[in-house]
């Protein structure tokens, strides 16, 4: 259906009228896809989201993922689309939103995702309907972890836009220079799988992560910091680097809570995400 979707006269349209004819990427993740340009610019950013039919944004239903690289980000519900559909169909009611008005919840062991949980008094639920836009994420932090569900049995077109907050630029040339070839090449073909697949590198590259695991925590845990500076384009791919950290502390804990220690003293790397690693490590 997606195939069909896309090369659907009304979903050209609307790609043509927000790329302007650019190189686009389209990802796929558990219940959606997203459709972006394949250079996107560093600070506002545009981003279409297909549901499937009861579709979702985060990796599941029930979990909300955090979103540390944006300042603020709004989402328009355009409606329900069919591929030969002329228009989109309007729907009542057709979003479920839901979200934390604060940041510091309780996250899952091993990522910075938080669980549904409607007893906490900070969890919100909102019902929209198609031609709705509101913030997923305001500034002062409200919405950092949310979900967006389909509660409808069409597919579901919304408009993501979303300002960026400013961070350094990931470069870990610099910290591989005192390794080996070979862990050279190991540490260099992580970050591209990566780049490539985000968190589904558990999935379809476990060697790659075994072999990273057989390595020293000092040569490796300071890559890994620094990759947590690496861009987010909707596969999760911080939150990836996040949990190999934690895998780490798992056989060398003390060595890993002294490098981030260090890291959130010279800034190296997006402060939530180091605090976080943190209180999970100790």
């Amino acid at each position: 259906m997606i195939k069909e979707i896309l090369e659907s006269e009304l979903m050209k349209n609307i790609i043509k009228s927000k790329f302007k004819g650019n190189e686009l990427e389209i990802i796929e993740r558990p219940a959606s896809y997203i459709i972006k340009l394949k250079n996107e610019p560093i600070n506002k950013i545009i981003r279409l989201i297909l549901l499937i039919p009861k579709g979702f944004t985060s990796n599941k239903i029930n979990e909300l993922s955090s979103h540390s690289e944006i300042r603020k980000a709004k989402v328009k519900i355009i409606g329900g689309i069919k591929p030969f559909r002329k228009g989109f169909n309007i729907i009542k009611k057709i979003i479920k939103f839901i979200y934390y008005t604060k940041r510091d919840i309780k996250t899952i062991e091993n990522y910075p995702y938080v669980l549904t949980d409607k007893n906490n008094p900070f969890y919100r639920e909102e019902i929209k309907s198609s031609r709705e836009k509101f913030f997923v994420v305001k500034e002062k932090g409200e919405g950092f972890y949310h979900n967006l569900i389909n509660l409808s049995n069409e597919w579901v077109l919304l408009i993501l836009e979303k300002e960026l907050r400013l961070q350094k630029e990931m470069n870990i040339s610099s910290k591989i220079n005192s390794l080996d070839l070979d862990s050279k090449e190991l540490i260099n073909n992580l970050i591209k799988k990566i780049k490539e697949d985000g968190d589904k590198i558990f999935d379809n590259n476990p060697e790659i992560i075994n072999k990273l695991l057989k390595l020293e925590t000092s040569d490796v845990l300071p890559i890994l910091i620094e990759g947590l500076n690496i861009y987010e384009t909707g596969k999760h791919e911080p939150c990836t680097i996040y949990a190999l950290i934690l895998k780490f502390a798992k056989k060398d804990k003390e060595k890993v809570i002294k490098y981030i220690k260090e890291a959130l003293e010279k800034n190296d790397a997006p402060e939530y995400y180091l605090n976080e690693l943190l209180g999970k490590v100790k």
